[in-house]
Parts: C-alpha cells; structure tokens; sequence
C-alpha cells in the first residue's frame, strides 16, 4: 500500500496534459488541478507584448516627428541662407547701382558745366559779332549787308523764291536799323524801296499748279479712251432719249371720236413705241462718231497703255519746267497735254472732261512772271565800299604828317616839295607867313615865294 499511494499523482499528473485517464475503479479519486505558478506567466506574457508594442509605436512616432523637425529645420536653414544669399547680392546690386548712379551724376554735371560753359561762349561770340556788326567798323557792316542782298539776289535769278529773297532784305534791314549809322542811311532807304517792291510783286502758285497736275496725272490714267483699253475696257454709253410712252401718244386722243378713229390713233402709237425700241437696241450695236485724229481707232492696248504713260512724263516734264522757271517748255508740254486728250479721250466720260478742263487751265497759265531785282541796294553798297577805300587812303596818305612833325633843318625842304596852288579868280592871295613865324627885322629884304 505504502508502495503504490506515490505512484497515483504521478499517473494523474501524466494524464492531466494529455488526454484525461478514463475513470477507472477507485470512484473517489479527485481530479488533477494546474499549478499555481503557470497562471502569472500567462497574463505577464500579453501586457508585455502590448506595453512593448505601444513602446515602439511611441518610438516610431517620436522618431518620425523628430526626422520632420529635422526636415523642417533643414528647409528653414536652407531658405534662410537663399534669403541671406539673395540679400547679399541684392545689396551688392544695389551698391553698384549707388556708385554707377554716382558716376552718371558726376558725368551729368561735368556735362551741364561743359554746356554752361559753351552757352557762355556761344553768348559771349555773338556779342563780339553784335558788337562787331553793331558797333565795329562801317566796312564789316557793308560786307555783310553785301552778303543777305546777294543771297536774295540768287534766290529771285535762279528758283524765284520771293519769299526767301524778302527773308534776306528784312534781316538786312535789321541790321541796319539795329547798328543806326548816319553814314548808311541812304543804304538802308534803298533796301526799304527793294524790299516794297519784293513785297507787292504778283508770283506764280506753285503748290497750287503742282496739285493740279498731280490730279491730271492721275485723271489721263484712268480716264476712257475712245478704244477700250486696260484701265478702261468698257465703252462709255451715250446717253439715249427714252422712248414715248403709249399713254403719252394717247394723251392727244379725242375720247368722243369715232372707234376707226381711235383705232388708228392706238395703232401709230404702237407703231411708233415699236420703232423708237428697236431704233434703240439697233443704236447699241451701231455708235456712230466724229474723230478728229483716224489712229486713235486703232490703237492696241499695249499702245494705249504706252500712250498713258507718254502724258504721265510729259505732265512730269511740266512740274520740272514749273519747279525750274522754263516757260516755253511748259507752254509747249501743256499744249501737247491739251491736244492729246482732246484726240485720244472720249469726251463722253466725265474724267475725260475734267481733264481736258485742267489742261486747258493750265495751258492758259503763264509761269514767265518778270520780279524784280535788288540791284540798286548792291549799287548802293558798292557805292558805300568804293566811298569806304576812297576815305581809308585819304587817311593813311595825311596820317604821317599829322601824327610826325619833320625837323626844323628839313622845313625848307618839304616847302619846296610840296608846290603852291595858284590863287583862284575872284580870292586874294593868301599868305605864307604863319602865326607863329617870327617877324623879320625891318632892314631884311624882302622874299618872294617860290613856286
């Protein structure tokens, strides 16, 4: 018995893992319980698998968060230094803008100084010329009176211009009214009477007769000729007289006159509207018409064309003659211009007539306008330089006489050298003996004057 009790709990706790002991004859035998240490491991094992699972969560998050600080920290820093960088070179820029902007001004001012300094001169060259023209010497005035009326002189022979020629007499006039010498007042009386007459003189309307040729121009271009050509192809219709109206040739009709009467009546006014219709349309196939000149029927469009172009340089030819004061080849280009479209334009067109109307106008204008001159101020001022060298070698001949006395030794000399004038009829003859002279003693003989 001893030897078999240690032998049960060993069976039991053999069969307690495993599959249960089927029950066997001892009934009273109570089943194996589990050990009490093995229920703390089983309940530690879980907690520490959740409290290390929540730690490394909390790991990975605090990690995450701190690589985004890093990151963020690091973008911070990187854009701080962008901003530093960009800073730096923004006042570098800023600085060479400052030293350039210092540059220029000082430049703008050496500029200003050199500008001031050149109106100064400028000024101070046309007060030299002012006081100069004004105030210097009646020759340097002349010259440059010579010089506007020569200007003028050119403008009136060669172009005709009248007004740059009055341009040229006014500045003139200025001048001397602005210097006021006695001495060139009859100069500028004669610059005032050349200078009325520039005024009053009739000119020639340039501008004017260069529009009006310009529109012929464009006008023997497009005008029909009496052939259809390229820049007219269709023939210009004569205007037809519109035909009676039957109500018309009724209008006469008596309304108490017998039918026979009536029906003749009705009948020769059918007749007569048939006639003038076909009369009508027969007219549109048929044009009969007056030419002067035979070729101008028989002109191709090759020819017309060249024909065109023949009146646009002859109307060229006349604005040359206009601009360069040629009369007579203005007078004959006109009339060629008149006669050609007369001849070769159909006068049905109203461009044809507006043509021919400006032709003949300008045909009828005469650019030979005589103007006159400024020759008497040139006469004046060649006047005024002869009477100027006359007056400056009167004064270098007496100018050593008066400005040096001769020695005493040398005065008998110079008396002998230089020959008396007789006396004139009617004057007494006057005396050699100065003021000055001593008086000669009372028994010196007396001298008679050498001639």
């Amino acid at each position: 018995m001893t030897d078999k009790k240690p032998e049960i709990p060993q069976a039991g706790q053999a069969s307690a893992p495993g599959i249960p002991a089927s029950p066997g004859p001892a009934t009273n035998a109570r089943p194996a319980q589990p050990s009490p240490a093995k229920k703390p491991r089983s309940v530690l094992l879980p907690a520490f698998i959740i409290v290390l699972l929540v730690a490394l969560a909390l790991a990975a998050a605090l990690w995450y968060q701190q690589r985004q600080f890093h990151q963020a920290a690091d973008s911070l820093a990187a854009q701080v230094q962008s901003g530093a960088s960009a800073a730096n070179q923004a006042a570098e820029q800023a600085q060479q803008a400052l030293s350039l902007q210092q540059e220029q001004s000082g430049q703008i001012a050496a500029l200003e100084r050199s500008v001031s300094e050149a109106r100064s001169h400028a000024e101070s060259l046309e007060q030299a010329f002012r006081n100069l023209t004004d105030s210097g010497s009646d020759l340097v005035l002349i010259n440059d009176v010579d010089h506007l009326l020569t200007i003028a002189q050119q403008q009136l022979q060669l172009s005709g211009n009248v007004a740059n020629a009055v341009i040229s007499l006014e500045t003139a006039q200025a001048q001397l009214a602005r210097a006021n010498r006695p001495g060139l007042a009859s100069l500028l009386q004669t610059i005032n009477g050349d200078l009325d007459r520039l005024r009053a003189a009739s000119t020639v309307d340039v501008a004017l007769l260069s529009t009006q040729l310009d529109e012929l121009s464009a006008l023997v271009g497009e005008a029909a000729l009496l052939v259809p050509d390229d820049a007219a192809p269709d023939i210009v219709p004569s205007t037809p007289s519109a035909p009676p109206r039957a109500s018309e040739s009724r209008g006469g009709m008596d309304a108490d006159a017998p039918w026979w009467r009536q029906t003749l009546d009705t009948v020769d006014g059918w007749s007569r509207s048939a006639w003038s219709s076909i009369r009508q349309d027969l007219g549109q196939f048929i044009t009969v018409r007056r030419v002067d000149d035979p070729t101008a029927l028989l002109m191709s469009p090759d020819q017309a064309t060249r024909f065109r172009e023949n009146l646009r340089l002859r109307i060229m030819t006349a604005q040359l003659a206009l601009m360069m004061r040629q009369p007579k080849i203005w007078q004959s280009e006109t009339e060629a211009l008149v006669k050609a479209v007369e001849s070769r334009y159909d006068q049905k067109s109203p461009q044809s007539r507006q043509a021919l109307k400006l032709a003949r106008e300008m045909a009828d204008t005469s650019i030979e306008v005589k103007l006159p001159t400024v020759t008497n101020s040139l006469q004046a001022v060649e006047a005024l330089r002869e009477a100027s060298a006359k007056s400056a070698q009167e004064g270098a001949i007496t100018s050593p006489s008066s400005n040096g006395q001769a020695p005493a030794d040398d005065a008998p000399g110079a008396a002998q050298a230089e020959p008396e004038e007789p006396p004139q009829a009617g004057e007494a003859p006057q005396s050699e003996a100065a003021p000055s002279d001593p008086v000669p003693p009372a028994d010196a003989a007396p001298t008679t004057p050498q001639r």
